[in-house]
């Protein structure tokens, strides 16, 4: 399923576009929004970075430019960083990077890859199974990843400063529609409603954001986002809020 962000910018990072990276907003929980980088590539959907593993990855990023500089083939050990993983391998011929970013996810000891004869003699459990998604990297795309850094970063930072009052809108947004709805409806009743009252519910949305600023820049496209590629999220919110 696509996962929209919120006021993004994406940067290609070579020249046919098959690698590149996304900054903007992703709801994490509860309809809380987060500052995110994602990297993707031609077969991976996406590698997210938060703001603590974005920076743990551009402290190692000096290593990984030596190591595909370099004609020397010293071994150079794999390092990682929460649940990303960076490898020094090479990709028809070349040198390369390989990120991958590891996931659990629940699943029953009986369709594991892992099934030992200890297991089998147990009832079935849930057991954590890893998936993995990876992206080679050579010279050329890291050196395209290194020209966008700084606009990233700037970029990650201008979010960070409006984070505050993007979550405050959604919570404002979230807390209007349940005022105009029925407690006893179904998500088609919730969109309904909506279109019908989407005006006077931007209205007062916007009396209750007092910085200025953010209202003059970012409120228009943001409620539109939140609105048009979140409205999904937020009707089970309310949905969930409502106990149905």
């Amino acid at each position: 399923m696509q996962q929209y962000l919120l006021l993004s910018t994406t940067y290609p990072l070579n020249s046919s576009h098959t690698k590149k990276l996304h900054v903007g907003l992703q709801s994490m929980k509860e309809g809380i929004f987060e500052p995110i980088v994602k990297l993707t590539g031609n077969y991976a959907e996406r590698i997210n970075f938060d703001s603590n593993t974005w920076k743990q990855f551009q402290e190692n990023m000096g290593l990984m430019s030596t190591y595909l500089s370099e004609s020397s083939k010293t071994k150079v050990n794999p390092i990682s960083f929460a649940n990303i993983f960076v490898s020094f391998t090479s990709a028809y011929g070349a040198k390369a990077i390989l990120v991958t970013h590891k996931e659990n996810e629940n699943v029953p000891k009986e369709v594991s890859s892992v099934n030992t004869q200890a297991e089998s003699a147990q009832p079935p459990t849930k057991k954590r199974k890893s998936y993995s998604v990876a992206i080679v990297m050579q010279q050329a795309t890291f050196q395209g990843m290194e020209r966008v850094i700084k606009c990233v970063d700037a970029h990650v930072n201008q979010l960070t400063s409006v984070i505050d009052n993007v979550n405050e809108c959604a919570r404002y947004l979230i807390k209007e529609i349940e005022l105009l709805t029925n407690p006893f409806i179904d998500a088609e009743i919730i969109r309904l409603v909506f279109r019908g009252n989407k005006e006077a519910i931007e209205r007062t949305v916007r009396t209750q954001i007092n910085n200025l600023t953010f209202l003059e820049t970012y409120f228009n496209i943001l409620f539109l986002e939140l609105t048009e590629l979140k409205f999904n999220e937020i009707v089970n919110i309310v949905l969930t809020n409502r106990g149905l």
